[in-house]
């Protein structure tokens, strides 16, 4: 079979079928650790402008990075699968070879659009394994890295901590150390705008410290401070992007509007942490696989690009749930048979405000409006209820796995 969803066990080493696409399964080392990860593109034309500080140079659209075999890590995930779905469609002329270990999150169904492409390859394989990375980049012969990959599951990390070390940090390490030893020509880390904190001021920008808040958010710090430590020891081509809080199809329903969607679909009531107060600026996954796009070709080596949602995206985790409700038959007035609240986490940040002008220099805007980029959510999961299998752990009120 070709439709494989994974909710936390591990898949048999074998072949796995994807029709006309090429799929191998690497040995495991030690145990298969969920990639989770990260979204679909235009570029826009013409020159594109590098910002930093006063000073601002151009890069001729003649100029721009055209890879030819891309290493993609965590591409069976929620922003992963968006984005390879989008380069893969998009770019025919150059190999995509995703590295997926297809733990919790992940869902090779998010592939099937591109399960008969001659230009996309499959392992399955854990990126915190050297002997797996080394072996997959020198065997397709990569010279770019798109690395997605990463633990995402911020109520987890308060109680499982070390696997988002293991795989956000080592796993980074890993994939820096060959990389650079192999002297791939770019190298795309994607980060988080959680890197910052809480923004209770003004919006971040990419000079801003980090201050990260949570163990999820400290562990993709520390992934930076290892990329940063490439940039200045080897001058390694990476470019950076720390996105804000991404939505849309193929997203693991453990996350905030699947959850919702499918305990409404369910006729179950809504669980609000903390009241539901703080607040995400939320962007559609297809304005951030493009955005991703951009700064892969257009972006300059060493620097890092915010990017942030559209006007009007900023809303609370009550104000989704209230927008949510229309699509099942149900208005304001039945807030207080729906919604119910839940202790907070231990630390949930308020917002993430971050600038990305300097992304905007390069060509890219978002065009999705959060109304709309909702609809397209709710469609796609009423559509396809039973995409993930049973997600019954999942859509628990409280999911964060502390009794295990």
């Amino acid at each position: 079979s070709s439709h494989f969803c994974f909710q936390g066990q591990s898949a048999q080493v074998g072949e796995l079928s994807l029709q006309g696409s090429t799929v191998e399964v690497m040995p495991p080392s030690s145990a298969l650790r969920r990639l989770n990860v990260i979204t679909h593109g235009v570029l826009a034309s013409g020159a594109s402008t590098h910002v930093r500080g006063p000073s601002v140079r151009t890069v001729a659209a003649s100029d721009e990075y055209r890879p030819s075999r891309v290493l993609f890590t965590g591409g069976a995930g929620f922003i992963g699968s968006n984005t390879l779905i989008h380069m893969v469609q998009t770019y025919p002329d150059v190999t995509f070879v995703c590295l997926d270990n297809l733990s919790e999150g992940s869902c090779m169904a998010n592939l099937d659009p591109i399960k008969g492409a001659t230009n996309f390859v499959f392992v399955q394989g854990n990126i915190a394994s050297e002997a797996t990375v080394r072996l997959v980049m020198e065997k397709h012969k990569v010279d770019t890295v798109m690395h997605f990959a990463a633990q995402s599951h911020v109520d987890r990390s308060f109680v499982r901590p070390i696997i988002y070390s293991d795989t956000n940090v080592m796993g980074t390490a890993v994939l820096l150390k060959v990389a650079h030893e192999m002297g791939v020509g770019r190298f795309m880390h994607i980060s988080t705008d959680e890197v910052y904190g809480e923004s209770l001021g003004e919006p971040r920008d990419e000079n801003a410290h980090f201050l990260p808040g949570n163990p999820y958010s400290a562990s993709k710090a520390g992934a930076e401070c290892l990329v940063r430590g490439y940039l200045e020891s080897f001058n390694m081509p990476i470019v950076i992007v720390r996105p804000n809080n991404i939505y849309g199809p193929r997203q693991f329903p453990e996350k905030l509007i699947p959850k919702f969607t499918l305990r409404l679909a369910r006729k179950q009531r809504l669980p609000l942490h903390g009241g539901g107060h703080s607040k995400r600026f939320f962007l559609f996954v297809q304005d951030a696989a493009e955005a991703f796009d951009v700064v892969l070709r257009r972006g300059v080596p060493g620097e890092a690009y915010n990017i942030g949602a559209p006007e009007g995206s900023e809303k609370s985790v009550k104000e989704v749930a209230l927008a949510l409700l229309p699509y099942f038959g149900l208005d304001a007035s039945s807030k207080d048979e729906v919604l119910e609240t839940f202790p907070d986490r231990p630390k949930n940040d308020a917002n993430y405000a971050i600038v990305s002008t300097k992304l905007r220099a390069l060509g890219w805007s978002p065009r999705v409006s959060f109304d709309d980029g909702l609809k397209r959510t709710v469609e796609w999961y009423l559509a396809n209820l039973s995409h993930w299998g049973a997600v019954d752990e999942a859509l628990k009120a409280d999911n964060s796995g502390a009794a295990a």
